[in-house]
């Protein structure tokens, strides 16, 4: 048994005691400094990772002609406009199904997303949903979202196959 000096307050105590008697400072394992350094080490690795991939990202969006920067641009605008109509489609499905909690919709990125020429979007959300008799049955339904001036308007829900 030797006597450490704590680092808190100074006083001399057991290396044997788990605390300090004076103050009551912990002692630090060798295991909670190993983690501790292993959870830094991680944590820089992740950041260092991000920057090296927006880096890459600039470089790569920078070596496109202008062309295609438009067309990557509209492309990209096109899915979270198509992403934010089949929000609304779930929320409509969640809405007309009896025990919504009970339902295992399939994943909404998964749905059938179309531009219509009429200026809607017709999704078609599937999944399974509980009958009367509380049976789960495939279930596929039909839904036209119309978008004006950024806000996005549901103006048809029909299932059509129970």
């Amino acid at each position: 048994m030797a006597f450490i000096k704590c680092k808190t307050c100074g006083f001399l105590h057991s290396s044997d005691a788990k605390s300090c008697p004076n103050c009551g400072k912990r002692k630090t394992s060798m295991f909670t400094k190993i983690v501790t350094v292993f959870i830094i080490f991680i944590v820089a690795m992740t950041m260092y990772t991000s920057q090296k991939r927006e880096e890459t990202e600039v470089a790569r969006r920078a070596a496109l002609t202008p062309e295609q920067r438009a067309a990557e641009d509209a492309e990209k605008q096109k899915k979270e406009i198509l992403n934010s109509a089949r929000y609304m489609c779930n929320e409509a499905l969640e809405r007309a199904l009896h025990d919504p909690d009970s339902a295992k919709i399939d994943d909404y990125f998964t749905w059938f997303a179309k531009f219509q020429s009429d200026n809607t979007i017709q999704i078609q959300p599937t999944g399974r949903a509980k009958n009367s008799f509380g049976a789960l049955i495939k279930g596929v339904w039909n839904c036209k979202v119309k978008v004006e001036n950024g806000t996005y308007r549901v103006v048809s829900f029909e299932q059509i196959q129970p």
